[in-house]
């Protein structure tokens, strides 16, 4: 039985459960080891067959974690490894070294949202050329990767982010609008704010949910203070991060979910929107555009562009059956191409490096 290596973070996540899920089925014909950064509190149900191993370090980067991993390559023997964020490059580069025949990396994340430094990205382009496959999250992920690192496309393969069917469907809540991510300027949190005054002129009972922690240093302050000049004290609540299973309840219960972000390789929030029934109104841009259909299981806009966004929420409060037609739809599309079994079985069954 041929051993392989997964590395991620074993947490409450949608990437932790995506890992699982290929681990679970993996372990069904290999043996399969799962190295993870900490081992943090989760529901996560894995395989008794499946072992579970520590870095030394908090994250993987160090040269205790390289010697960990050779030691257990050599120990293993394992032919596939499947690294995502931090690990990937120790997994490829300890890999190429002891001659490991699959070195598999995830790109989750568009160049574009990455703070540029030329070692790095020089590094990661090196490296890059030892693995043996890449994956990609979306056709835009890939041809950033193509682009920025200059990745043979043969190499690449698009596997989408997907999460399991929560079989959640609450009572909608007309006055309710979520955004869920990351608090950075990148999200486009402040356009949302923008167009939450233009919509509250019709609609003054209308509350934005706003779930995450601050993710750049000084924004929270910054939106804060906006919240006031735009005197929605009222309509905005600032919730901070919470637990997955907050989050889906939070989008169940939405009239609808927006996610403005001005880049973005994928977005999970996207797909768990719609796996409650609700539909998305997201901007008009790399991963995001993928998902959504505009005008069929969501609506687009501009990036950037406050008035349109608000816009199209006015017509989607306005236009409360045309709601529901695209919450049936969005649901749709989640169970046709981002149900997490499906893509995974899909993955496992068609990708070269399990032939």
């Amino acid at each position: 039985m041929q051993t392989v290596f997964i590395a991620f973070t074993l947490k409450n996540s949608s990437v932790a459960e995506f890992f699982v899920s290929l681990a679970n089925k993996l372990s069904k014909t290999h043996h399969v080891i799962i190295f993870t950064y900490a081992t943090e509190a989760h529901k996560l149900i894995l395989d008794e067959s499946i072992s579970i191993l520590e870095w030394p370090s908090r994250r993987p980067t160090k040269f205790a974690d390289f010697r960990f991993l050779v030691k257990n390559i050599r120990e293993h023997k394992p032919e596939i490894l499947i690294a995502s964020f931090g690990a990937v490059n120790l997994f490829i580069l300890a890999g190429f070294l002891m001659r490991v025949k699959h070195r598999v990396a995830w790109y989750h994340t568009l160049t574009s949202q990455l703070e540029f430094k030329h070692f790095l990205f020089w590094r990661k382009k090196n490296l890059f050329k030892l693995a043996t496959r890449i994956m990609a999250n979306s056709e835009s992920a890939k041809l950033d990767a193509i682009k920025a690192f200059n990745i043979n496309s043969e190499k690449l393969e698009v596997v989408p982010n997907a999460v399991h069917d929560p079989l959640i469907q609450e009572k909608t809540n007309q006055n309710k609008l979520v955004y869920a991510g990351r608090l950075h300027s990148v999200k486009g949190i402040k356009v949302l704010l923008r167009s939450l005054a233009i919509v509250r002129e019709d609609h003054p009972d209308i509350l934005l949910e706003v779930i995450g922690g601050e993710d750049e240093q000084g924004l929270m302050p910054e939106l804060i203070k906006l919240k006031e000049e735009l005197n929605l004290e009222r309509n905005i609540r600032f919730v901070g991060s919470q637990s997955k299973d907050y989050v889906l309840r939070a989008f169940s219960t939405a009239f609808c979910s927006i996610v403005p972000s001005y880049y973005e390789a994928f977005g999970y929030v996207v797909i768990e929107s719609f796996s409650v029934h609700t539909p998305v109104i997201g901007s008009n841009t790399t991963g995001i555009a993928e998902i959504i259909e505009d005008e069929v299981s969501g609506l687009l806009f501009e990036p950037g562009n406050h008035r349109e966004l608000a816009s199209q929420l006015l017509r989607l409060l306005e236009q409360p059956h045309f709601r529901d037609e695209l919450a049936e739809q969005a649901y749709k599309r989640f169970l046709g191409k981002y149900e997490l079994n499906n893509v995974v079985d899909d993955f496992v069954e068609q990708s070269i490096i399990f032939k």
